[in-house]
């Protein structure tokens, strides 16, 4: 009898037939493979979120930024507690309402490379805006920038607060009616 692989005396090659338990150990490596494989998957998957994650008021405070660079403001205001310290701004102040609405009729805004760290306790989170740049355009103009801002180092924070389940802007740690007034001495309205 000829072993697995050897030749016989007219120089082929001979394969045994495979015996149930043959096949019974090669399907068991085979589960065993593709069960370290799926483990090693999850693992990976698991420490990608752990590393990577981001945290649900800070994804909230993208989903702001996002709107106000589409000139989406009731989106904006959608994101904001009416109770907070920006949305009492909002509605206590008809001058801010209008500075801020006839801005984003008029300028475009564009942001880039923002970067947050974010730090949280139950209902309550500070995200603090490390880098990123933003350029205002005229709307409707083409070319470059009418201005642009470098973030980093403005040392701006904002509070957010879970209210039902769900993450708004409460307010940030400046003087917002402050900004407003002094506003007009940066930016070219």
């Amino acid at each position: 009898m000829l072993g697995r692989g050897e030749r016989s005396g007219n120089g082929k090659r001979h394969e045994i037939v495979k015996t149930p338990r043959d096949m019974a150990t090669r399907a068991g490596n085979a589960v065993k493979w593709a069960f370290v494989i799926a483990l090693a998957a999850a693992a990976g998957v698991i420490g990608f979120m752990q590393i990577f994650r981001v945290h649900p008021a800070q994804r909230t405070l993208g989903e702001f930024f996002e709107r106000l660079q589409e000139g989406d403001l009731q989106g904006c205001l959608d994101l904001v507690d009416p109770e907070g310290q920006l949305g009492s701004v909002w509605e206590g102040d008809a001058a801010v309402r209008e500075a801020v609405s006839s801005f984003l009729e008029r300028y475009r805004l564009e942001f880039s490379g923002l970067s947050f760290a974010t730090r949280s306790e139950r209902d309550a989170a500070e995200v603090s805006l490390k880098a990123g740049r933003v350029s205002l355009y005229l709307r409707g103009a083409e070319g470059p920038p009418a201005f642009a801002f470098d973030l980093g180092g403005t040392d701006l924070v904002f509070y957010l607060e879970r209210k039902a389940g769900r993450w708004m802007v409460e307010g940030v740690n400046y003087d917002l009616e402050e900004l407003a007034k002094e506003g007009r001495e940066f930016l070219p309205l």
